[in-house]
């Protein structure tokens, strides 16, 4: 009936409008009508409903894929998957959600569309994804169970479609933990977009970020890359007008029919080490596969290396002073991952301070900043000032040092993604030039070209959305201090030996680089660390985010609110049940107990036995809309579960056994299984509510809440 309407008012909008919008935007506004459309919802349902409609319209073959056929975990939702044939006997596959893709479900009839108009060259699967947002540890179950059928074909590649609105422009993702899309695939896609004026958003940082594993989460890109099938996931950024997206549109569209056509030999190679440059935008990609950017690098390390040697003067006596104080180097590197070990552990404590640990989050830069340069004065206080230590005074032992840290780190890098190696080299050809000059004025020059890598490493990863990156080199105490190291400690024996060389050289007397630097870098820390325990980044702008669980246990009748915030909280007014309740100098999170006068959750069960088995018929009732139920029968003996009508596991012990229902179920519920006879069980229900009724809410202007329920009742049954 609401699909109905739905349609009905989306007919009259049109008609006195006057307005006559493309399919797409007809499409997108329906769908957006549904409302939700998460797994299991209305909303959901009645999109696939209209989906198979228009595909029906267009004659396009398709089937329904039931996501509730696994043994654990349970869906009520399904995927809608339409084949076009090609005349080749490769498979392309464009995949969309439902849920949070209303601009991208449309998109995805239209190419359907285009593709019966135009015979594809290869095998065309439009998969309408149903379930791919969740909670469960079983979701995304859409791209899971449609990756799961198709992972045995060889000659296969899929794109993947997310966008709520036209976007301003697409951001793409190649791939993540290890698995990148491969070379020939990322060539002909980013060509053809920059041919067709499509704005996209691609770095090479973004692929050599990937290609280490540390992109952070990237949702259901990595099921399909799990299954070894190549997918780049194009998702919407900002939103444009109708005119913008018509243009938008039709040059998506034809890049997809192009794609199809150029990649009708679809390369049963899997090369994934390459380097994508982009410099500016609007520039089409250049892409150095594997052999070559090798071949190159290589070479151009040797020539390097051999025209120092050969260059330069005789480096053997250099050579004999760095290996008689060969104990020295592998000492001052272990003393400079401490110190970084050190400022790791001073972090930490400045977030406890501050009782904001997610405050990094807010100032990337400047908690990196902070880290290194503590590391940084503490290590040049040790190396240039302490006397403990019968330490090099050579400054030539320091620059051959700095070489080999390079070296090493090059190697390192190397291990982890060769393409990362170009800047250490970089870092090494600059400590070289650095070593072999003899002029103070050109060692400092090379020392700061030798920086640029590492500077502007750092720049785009904190640019970019790289935090799970910053975190690691932030708060990781030891991969992230050893790859900091790596990075800054040959720049620190750089820096000592122009110390020395200054005094070894130059005859002074007094070196005033040690202490200005010394007292620059101390003194910027304890600003940076003022600055941090002031640090507050919530407004009327930008309002705190808070999170109110109304938590009921009816087991034990007590209702506990639990609220928490990235930030302590402080003053503010809790509303409940139409009474105002003050609430002074909250922390990061709190339990307010409040007065037990709510039932969420309610069970009734009848039971019948027969041949030494019992079938329990169970429903559950209460406040409506729970978007999940956790379903749990437990017993002090072991029992037997022969059947339910919802997945199940039994747990080892044979005592307990969870019940699978899905997201968004049917409210209430009715549910029945069948145990032995003699069982004697506890029915344990859990409800959860996003949006619950009459909720708690925080009055204060610069807080956002979040409030949610939860529920936990257990009957004997």
């Amino acid at each position: 009936m609401r699909y109905v309407f739905s349609v009905i008012l989306l007919f009259l909008i049109l008609q006195f409008s006057g307005a006559a919008p493309s399919d797409i935007e007809s499409d997108m506004n329906l769908f957006l009508s549904f409302g939700n459309r998460a797994d299991g919802t209305d909303g959901e349902r009645e999109s696939l409903n209209y989906i198979a409609d228009r595909l029906k319209e267009m004659d396009i073959v398709f089937n329904r894929q039931h996501l509730n056929t696994e043994k654990r975990g349970h869906s009520f939702s399904q995927n809608i998957i339409a084949e076009i044939p090609g005349t080749a006997e490769g498979r392309f596959i464009i995949a969309a959600p439902i849920d949070g893709g209303a601009f991208s479900t449309a998109l995805l009839l239209e190419l359907g569309k285009a593709f019966k108009e135009n015979p594809p060259k290869n095998n065309i699967s439009l998969i309408f994804l149903g379930a791919e947002e969740g909670k469960s540890k079983f979701h995304p179950y859409g791209s899971r169970i449609a990756s799961e059928s198709l992972k045995r074909e060889n000659k296969i590649f899929a794109i993947y479609l997310k966008g709520e609105y036209p976007p301003q422009n697409w951001q793409l993702k190649i791939g993540g933990n290890g698995k990148v899309a491969p070379y020939w695939f990322i060539k002909k896609l980013t060509t053809l977009l920059s041919s067709d004026f499509i704005p996209f958003r691609l770095r090479g940082t973004d692929i050599q970020v990937a290609r280490l594993g540390i992109q952070g989460e990237i949702g259901p890109l990595q099921t399909w890359l799990d299954s070894n099938i190549p997918t780049i996931l194009f998702k919407g950024a900002g939103t444009v007008n109708s005119t913008g997206s018509d243009k938008l549109i039709t040059n998506l569209i034809k890049a997809m029919v192009d794609l199809d056509k150029d990649l009708e030999v679809i390369p049963e190679t899997k090369e994934s080490i390459y380097i994508f440059l982009r410099p500016f935008a609007g520039f089409i990609p250049r892409i150095i596969s594997e052999l070559p950017y090798v071949s190159v690098f290589l070479g151009v390390s040797a020539l390097i290396l051999l025209i120092i040697l050969l260059r330069f003067r005789d480096v053997r006596l250099n050579m004999r002073r760095f290996s008689r104080y060969w104990w020295a180097w592998p000492l001052l590197f272990i003393i400079v991952f401490l110190f970084f070990f050190l400022s790791t552990l001073i972090v930490e404590e400045t977030l406890l301070l501050a009782d904001f640990p997610d405050i990094w989050v807010h100032a990337l830069g400047t908690f990196v900043f902070f880290k290194i340069v503590i590391a940084a004065a503490l290590s040049l206080n040790f190396i240039l000032i302490t006397r403990g230590l019968p330490l090099p005074r050579s400054p030539h032992f320091y620059s051959y040092a700095a070489i080999a840290t390079s070296a090493l780190a090059s190697l390192v890098f190397t291990a982890m993604d060769i393409t990362i190696t170009a800047y250490s080299l970089w870092t090494i050809i600059n400590m070289m030039l650095f070593t072999a000059s003899r002029n103070i004025r050109r060692k400092t020059f090379f020392l700061l070209l030798s920086i640029i890598p590492s500077f502007m490493g750092l720049l785009v990863i904190i640019r970019e959305p790289y935090s799970s990156v910053i975190q690691s080199l932030l708060l990781s105490r030891i991969s992230g201090s050893l790859i900091l190291t790596l990075l800054i400690f040959p720049i620190i024996l750089a820096f000592t030996s122009l110390s020395y060389w200054r005094l070894h050289y130059d005859r002074t007397r007094y070196n005033v680089l040690t202490p200005a630097a010394t007292f620059t870098l101390s003194l910027s820390s304890l600003i940076t660390l003022f600055w941090i325990l002031n640090l507050n980044p919530y407004s009327l702008e930008t309002p705190q985010p808070l999170k109110i669980i109304d938590s009921i246990n009816l087991v034990y009748g007590e209702r506990l609110l639990k609220i928490s915030s990235p930030g302590p909280i402080g003053n503010a007014e809790l509303s409940l049940d139409g009474r105002i309740y003050p609430l002074e100098n909250l922390g990061r999170s709190a339990d307010v107990r409040m007065p037990f006068n709510r039932t969420p959750l309610e069970v009734k069960s009848d039971s019948r036995s027969f041949l030494g088995r019992r079938t329990i018929s169970s429903k559950i009732s209460g406040e409506a809309h729970p978007e999940t139920l956790t379903i749990h029968l437990r017993s002090t003996a072991s029992f037997t579960l022969h059947e339910a009508n919802f997945p199940f596991e039994m747990s080892p012990s044979g005592t307990s056994a969870e019940i699978f229902i899905g997201d968004n179920p049917p409210f209430p519920l009715s549910f029945k299984f069948t145990v032995n006879n003699d069982a004697q069980l506890i029915l344990s229900v859990a409800g959860y509510w996003p949006e619950p009724e009459e909720p708690p809410r925080i009055i204060r202007r610069d807080i956002e809440d979040n409030p949610s329920r939860t529920a936990l009742l257990e009957v004997s049954i």
